[in-house]
């Protein structure tokens, strides 16, 4: 009688014990899975690590990480949906899980969600205010969105908590010169390229503010710069060449525009840009085919049909420059209303 009350006794101070240590060994196995699948995420074995993750999902359905870790699996494989799916359930598990915020904003975004994405960056911050990420990342949706403001702002907060990273002077620069602020663009390139001398966009950009300055030689610099590192870049072929035309070297502009249509055949801006450094070159036929293309190409180009207009003219055809003319004054280009108000004519 006594070994049974003893046995019992024991049974009863053990049997709390042995549940935690199920509990343990139920938590061990699950880590052990999470840990399989970022072995997999971190080989680009996504399938893998989707299985691994849900594995570790099935042993414990609260381990938020490995909803995280799945949802990261998914995005990568394009899953966006089943994507959006795990982050959310990592914010219900755990809604200060400040990653999970960020990651499901970044599908937002990628699914033109702005609204979303916003709102999901903004609770990252709320969460981690020095969450550069974040920062930068909204700003970029309220560059899309057209906030150029709001962009500059979270940029600049992003630059202020990381004053080494390329890429943040990079997207402030950009908005910078949208918004015509050309020497704070030319200010944060520089910056930019100091620190990544092989990221072209940046001497596209800085170019482009050079452009606008009528800085011509150091835009041309910029995009000759540009053009090393990106030869395919058409729209570096054809600024360069916009700039050369503005220098009166219409020859070298000419074959610019011509590299820029080789890479890129529906640019009607291209033909529209030769066709204006022929009628320089005093070849106005060839400038009427360039804009008689710029036209086809786009039928609304006010500003090509106000230049055949004025190739028409030198050749002395003038009903045929009448007409462009009219058309692009109907169209809204203000050079072309004034000559026919000049000549006495109503559009």
């Amino acid at each position: 009688m006594k070994n049974i009350i003893t046995t019992l006794f024991l049974f009863l101070f053990l049997a709390p014990t042995c549940g935690l240590a199920a509990d343990e060994v139920k938590t061990v196995k699950a880590k052990s899975w999470v840990k399989e699948g970022m072995e997999h995420l971190a080989n680009q074995e996504y399938d893998q690590a989707i299985s691994a993750f849900t594995k570790a999902i099935a042993i414990d359905p609260q381990l938020a990480n490995a909803y995280n870790n799945r949802g990261d699996a998914y995005e990568k494989k394009g899953l966006y949906d089943k994507a959006i799916e795990d982050f959310s359930k990592v914010i219900v598990l755990d809604p200060k899980f400040s990653n999970a915020f960020f990651n499901r904003g970044n599908i937002y975004e990628k699914k033109g969600l702005y609204d979303q994405a916003i709102e999901d960056f903004t609770k990252t911050i709320n969460l981690d205010p020095k969450d550069v990420g974040a920062y930068n990342n909204r700003g970029r949706i309220y560059e899309k969105k057209g906030q150029y403001d709001q962009a500059i702002e979270d940029f600049s907060q992003a630059i202020d908590l990381n004053p080494h990273a390329a890429t943040l002077y990079y997207n402030r620069g950009n908005i910078y010169e949208r918004k015509g602020l050309y020497d704070k663009a030319i200010n944060d390139l520089t910056m930019a390229i100091s620190m990544d001398p092989d990221f072209s966009p940046s001497y596209f950009i800085r170019g482009m503010a050079y452009q606008r300055k009528q800085r011509y030689d150091k835009a041309i610099e910029d995009f000759s710069k540009a053009i090393t590192w990106e030869p395919q870049n058409a729209s570096a072929y054809n600024n360069r060449g916009y700039a050369l035309e503005k220098k009166g070297q219409y020859d070298q502009a000419i074959e610019d525009f011509t590299q820029a249509i080789a890479l890129k055949a529906q640019d009607a801006e291209a033909y529209n840009n030769r066709g204006n450094a022929y009628v320089k070159k005093g070849a106005a036929e060839k400038a009427i085919e360039d804009f008689s293309k710029a036209i086809a190409l786009n039928s609304n180009f006010a500003e090509a049909y106000n230049n055949r207009g004025t190739a028409y003219y030198l050749l002395e055809k003038e009903l045929l420059a009448m007409k462009d003319m009219e058309i692009a004054a109907r169209l809204g280009h203000k050079g072309a209303q004034e000559w026919l108000k000049k000549m006495g004519i109503k559009w």
